[in-house]
């Protein structure tokens, strides 16, 4: 299995949802309920935006902002703080070519298809070329950090899959339902399993 960089299918969302993260308040979990009421992106295509902010470390493995989720928000450090979490999510890319983000999409696809042994004609790398370029436009990889300003030394770290501690468990959640015809009951309670089981 090739273990691809951050990527969203729907790349052209993605400066979107960071513009929507400094405009809302910090949630205690970045949901699909929070992304649909409160940054109020209402397309599906929105969604895997959870997974992605993982991978780039600005929420943990439970959906929590992480503290460049934070500094993020201020339009003081944003671009310095993006550059940080690309440069620690793509790091491979980086190791192989340290101005990666001066590259053309046709050079990140060619390097990517290079470093993860894909095919030239790989229908991956090119969403992941994209998506990264997306993250570059949102960074400042060469300027200074305004004075007074400062940014935390401890980076985020990005999430990665584990597929070596992968054991194939799985679990059953008996749910014992009440004894009422109030539909509005059932609705509430399959509301909390969609914003705290499936996430």
């Amino acid at each position: 299995m090739v273990d691809y960089p951050p990527y969203m299918m729907a790349y052209g969302k993605i400066g979107e949802i960071f513009k929507k993260i400094q405009e809302a308040t910090v949630p205690p979990k970045y949901t699909n309920d929070f992304i649909y009421t409160k940054l109020g992106l209402k397309s599906s295509s929105y969604r895997p935006s959870t997974g992605f902010l993982k991978r780039l470390g600005f929420v943990d493995d439970s959906s929590v902002p992480t503290e460049a989720y934070r500094e993020y928000r201020d339009p003081q450090k944003s671009k310095y703080i993006m550059a940080r979490q690309i440069k620690l999510s793509y790091k491979e890319l980086f190791s192989a070519s340290e101005y990666a983000y001066k590259l053309s999409k046709d050079e990140i696809i060619a390097k990517l298809n290079t470093l993860l042994g894909t095919a030239a004609d790989n229908k991956v790398t090119p969403t992941v070329a994209a998506s990264f370029l997306a993250l570059c436009e949102l960074a400042d990889f060469e300027g200074e950090i305004p004075e007074g300003e400062e940014v935390s030394d401890e980076p985020s770290q990005a999430v990665y899959p584990d597929y070596s501690r992968k054991l194939g468990l799985s679990y059953t959640i008996n749910l014992n339902l009440p004894a009422t015809t109030d539909i509005e009951v059932f609705n509430a309670i399959f509301k909390a399993l969609k914003e705290n089981l499936l996430i």
